[in-house]
């Protein structure tokens, strides 16, 4: 499928999760709920042709079924020992820098250069999926020195090196700027390896960049997200299952002044 219309899709859905969230009005709220609705719909929009309502309750005991099965599986990962970084400080970017004229759309993003570092030092620091599927080695291999006999079952640890302080320096601070050059132009570097690498890297991996941009570039257009207690920022902790996810925090939502 085509970019653009994938684009399109995540737009209309976009949209939706906006209105939903402003609705809120600045009430301290978990909306991992609704993201993860949210997210869902445009799954369904491109598979099955429609989204679902927030409150239908089939599509509710649906996504309930596939969180228990992730919480089912906590302790599982267990190479994943650092925390995720689920508080973004969004008021960091200006209102120059995305405007609000119009909705963002996938077309800005080549000028939108400091954002698209900032979503690239969030995949890294977040570590979301720290080890792969497992792999089998097709073939007697020697690596580094170590001898992989055929039919190895092999889990790489993403986590080992978006977490390296030989690669990143500072690997526990968020700093966007390690993906920006001098002039400011973003630097594809190639460790950073979320999707994992290779000939199986994440099928999803266009979608899911697509779906990060555009999400996150109309939330922090539209809304503020702040701190359900000004004093207390959400605890940096996760949990450890399928994949390594914050614990359940609460933010304020509050609309934007046009």
């Amino acid at each position: 499928m085509g970019k653009n219309i994938l684009a399109e899709k995540i737009l209309v859905e976009v949209a939706f999760f906006c209105k939903e969230l402003a609705r809120l009005d600045g009430k301290p709220s978990d909306i991992r709920e609704l993201t993860n609705m949210s997210i869902s719909n445009v799954i369904s929009s491109i598979i099955f042709g429609k989204r679902f309502e927030f409150d239908d309750p089939q599509f509710v005991e649906q996504l309930n079924s596939l969180n228990d099965i992730a919480k089912l599986n906590s302790g599982t990962l267990v190479l994943n020992f650092f925390p995720f970084l689920f508080y973004i400080p969004v008021d960091l970017f200006k209102v120059e820098q995305i405007g609000t004229e119009r909705a963002p759309s996938i077309a800005d993003k080549p000028r939108l250069k400091y954002f698209t570092a900032v979503i690239m030092e969030v995949q890294r620091r977040a570590s979301i999926l720290p080890i792969t599927i497992p792999y089998f080695c097709s073939t007697d291999t020697t690596l580094a020195g170590y001898t992989i006999p055929k039919n190895t079952v092999l889990m790489p640890n993403l986590d080992a090196v978006l977490r390296s302080k030989e690669i990143w320096g500072d690997p526990e601070n968020f700093r966007p700027e390690r993906f920006l050059d001098e002039q400011g132009h973003v630097v594809k570097r190639e460790e950073l390896i979320s999707f994992s690498v290779g000939r199986r890297v994440c099928l999803g991996e266009s979608l899911a960049k697509i779906e990060l941009f555009l999400y996150l570039s109309n939330l922090i257009q539209t809304l503020q997200f702040l701190p359900a207690r000004p004093d207390e920022i959400p605890p940096l902790k996760d949990t450890w299952g399928l994949a390594a996810t914050p614990e359940p925090f609460e933010i304020k939502c509050v609309k934007r002044n046009a």
